[in-house]
C-alpha cells in the first residue's frame, strides 16, 4: 500500500522530499489507508534500490534536501499496482469493537464514548473541508481548476466520499446516542 501511495504522489507532484510525502499523506491518504509514517523512509530506500525512483540532494538556505522523482519504470510499476485487485479490506473500527462489549460500561460511560466518537468524526469532516478548500486555493494559484486538472478531480472525489462517510457515521452515532439515552 505504501508503495502505491508514494509512487502516486510522485506521479502527480514531483519532485518531492520525504517531508512533502509525509505531509501529503497526513492531508489526504491517511483518512482512508492505514500506513505507518515510519514506513515511508524504508519504502523510499526500497523504491530507489528497485529503480522506481531516483533522488538527488539539493542545498537550499544552507539546508540539504533530498528530492525524489519517479522513473519510467516507477510509472510502469504504479500503473501495474493501480490495475491490480487489492481485494477488500475488513472494516476495522475501535469504536465498533468497544460497542461490542458495551455491556461492561455504565450508561454514562457508553454515552461519553459515543460523544467522543461523534466529535472525532466532526473533526475529521472539518479537516477534510479544510483540505478541499486549501487544494482549490492551491489550484487557483496555478491557474487550474478541479475540472481541468485530472489528478485533483479524483482527489476531490475521494474527499467528497470522506465527507459523505463522516456525515453518515456522525448521524448514525447521534441516533445511537439517543437510543442509549432512552435505555433504562
Amino acid at each position: 500500500m505504501i508503495e502505491l501511495i508514494i509512487l502516486g504522489f510522485l506521479t502527480n507532484y514531483h519532485p518531492l522530499t520525504l517531508y512533502d510525502i509525509k505531509k501529503g499523506m497526513e492531508r489526504s491518504t491517511e483518512y482512508f489507508a492505514s500506513t505507518s509514517q515510519g514506513a515511508i523512509h524504508p519504502a523510499l530506500v526500497k523504491l530507489e534500490k528497485n529503480g522506481y525512483i531516483t533522488s538527488k540532494e539539493e542545498v537550499k538556505n544552507n539546508r540539504t534536501k533530498k528530492l525524489y522523482t519517479i522513473t519510467d519504470s516507477g510509472r510502469e510499476r504504479f500503473s501495474m499496482l493501480m490495475r491490480q485487485d487489492w481485494g477488500s479490506e475488513k472494516y476495522k473500527s475501535t469504536q465498533l469493537l468497544k460497542m461490542f462489549f458495551f455491556h461492561e460500561l455504565t450508561k454514562e460511560e457508553r454515552l461519553e464514548s459515543i460523544k467522543i466518537h461523534i466529535n472525532n468524526f466532526k473533526n475529521m469532516r472539518r479537516d477534510l473541508i479544510n483540505i478541499r478548500d486549501e487544494g482549490k486555493i492551491r489550484l487557483e494559484g496555478m491557474g487550474l481548476t478541479i475540472e481541468n486538472h485530472k489528478p485533483s478531480k479524483y482527489e476531490d472525489d475521494a474527499l467528497e466520499f470522506g465527507l459523505a462517510y463522516s456525515d453518515f457515521v456522525t448521524k448514525w452515532f447521534e441516533d445511537y446516542f439517543k437510543r442509549i439515552e432512552e435505555e433504562s
